[in-house]
């Protein structure tokens, strides 16, 4: 593991040592190295190893995994970053290679957590993957939970949902606890509301929401109500939606959980967007801003308000929160918020007909083509393409009227106007 973490090759920690064919025979385990190569071995690694007994060893495991449930159901990234601390100032030899691979994999979750697009977390799961062929079944289980996790990370929520359903199929092959299982189902509902599998999401959500209902986990049922209330959302069902999401206000109330107070009134405003209540949205929107978290968030959150009020052609409230937002941007490093300089823009400059906005849609479109963001290439081609209907230049319309159908067919995934 040490080795392939610090992308060594066999040949090279082998050399004036032992033989490659013996080293790997000792990363197999199907030999026990003398003492004399261990140490020459660990030396090119700069490493130093504590030797552990078997009682130790399972002593050390017990107390991890004690670490890693905490962690998990309570999400403290404090906390978990000093005991993270506590485990990697010290490197194990361990004489079971089992106990080795559920450390590392224990390991890899926990960074998840508070590192997740860290190179800790890139070499890990690289040293796992090599490994994997040895993994029994909880382990591999465990693996493609947080590979799925990474993935989920990343936004390739595809391929999450590929790793999740690989765990999913060994589920009935090993015993589990509830929060354990609680926890997959939460994550793999997740994968699903993200590529819109609407009744998947519902279902594993709610799996979850009982398993944690039952467990007196009542913060973590949080999570499962907001995903149910989001997708009942996507599903138009209003009733269900705002019901849950209310759920999840007297959790956070009766918890003191202030720091989702963000999270529930942003949703319950886009319940109320969805159904043309612009006023009842703002009012939400701007109660969730109250409580923002980071830039992102509160970006997220001002852009809503700006969209609401441009719904309501209130050019001077348009023009006051679009300007809220970019005095915000200029705050920041400004690269890393593109998407929404352009959006400001857009609606500070929706009501001109001159070039300066023509030439705002242009480059905000080649923009979110560039970072296939093909939602807003859609979206910003049929602006600009029904504003070019309205000065007549009917050919530059068609055009973007074109595009703008082109990217609708990459959002839904098809290639031919039949599967529409």
């Amino acid at each position: 593991m040490s080795r392939i973490q610090q992308n060594m090759k066999q040949v090279t920690l082998a050399r004036g040592i032992c033989s490659t064919s013996y080293l790997s025979k000792i990363e197999n385990n199907q030999t026990i190295p003398s003492e004399d190569v261990l140490q020459l071995l660990l030396e090119r690694l700069n490493l130093d190893y504590e030797d552990l007994s078997t009682e130790q060893e399972m002593e050390f495991l017990s107390e991890l995994y004690s670490h890693y449930k905490v962690a998990i159901l309570e999400r403290n990234k404090e906390e978990i970053t000093r005991n993270l601390q506590s485990y990697t100032d010290k490197n194990f030899l361990f004489k079971d290679e089992k106990n080795f691979y559920t450390y590392n994999l224990y390991l890899l979750r926990l960074y998840l957590i508070t590192v997740p697009s860290g190179n800790i977390c890139i070499s890990l799961i690289s040293a796992l993957t090599q490994m994997e062929d040895n993994f029994d079944v909880r382990q591999k289980f465990i693996f493609h939970l947080n590979i799925g996790i990474f993935q989920f990370i990343q936004r390739d929520f595809k391929k999450a949902i590929l790793s999740f359903e690989i765990s999913l199929h060994l589920l009935a092959t090993f015993p589990m606890e509830d929060w354990e299982l609680a926890d997959f189902y939460n994550a793999l509902s997740l994968s699903y509301l993200s590529e819109d599998h609407i009744l998947n999401a519902i279902e594993f959500a709610t799996k979850s929401l009982t398993l944690y209902k039952d467990n007196l986990l009542f913060a973590r049922a949080f999570d499962c109500y907001i995903v149910i209330g989001i997708a009942y959302k996507r599903n138009l069902n209003f009733k269900n939606a705002e019901e849950n999401f209310l759920l999840a206000r007297k959790i956070a109330t009766n918890f003191k959980l202030t720091k989702y107070n963000e999270i529930i009134y942003h949703n319950l405003g886009s319940l109320y967007a969805i159904q043309g209540n612009s006023n009842k949205a703002i009012d939400y929107f701007e109660e969730s801003l109250k409580y923002s978290s980071n830039a992102e968030n509160t970006l997220l959150t001002i852009y809503s308000i700006s969209k609401e009020y441009s719904k309501q052609n209130d050019k001077i409230m348009v023009n006051q929160w679009a300007d809220k937002g970019l005095d915000y941007i200029s705050t920041l490093d400004q690269s890393e918020y593109m998407s929404y300089y352009y959006h400001f823009h857009i609606f500070k400059l929706n009501q001109q007909q001159d070039m300066e906005f023509e030439n705002i849609l242009l480059s905000a479109i080649e923009y979110f083509e560039g970072k296939e963001d093909f939602h807003y290439v859609h979206k910003y081609s049929i602006l600009l393409g029904n504003k070019y209907s309205e000065i007549r230049k009917y050919k530059n319309s068609a055009l973007s009227l074109q595009k703008a159908i082109s990217f609708l067919y990459k959002i839904k995934s098809i290639n031919y106007w039949e599967d529409l």
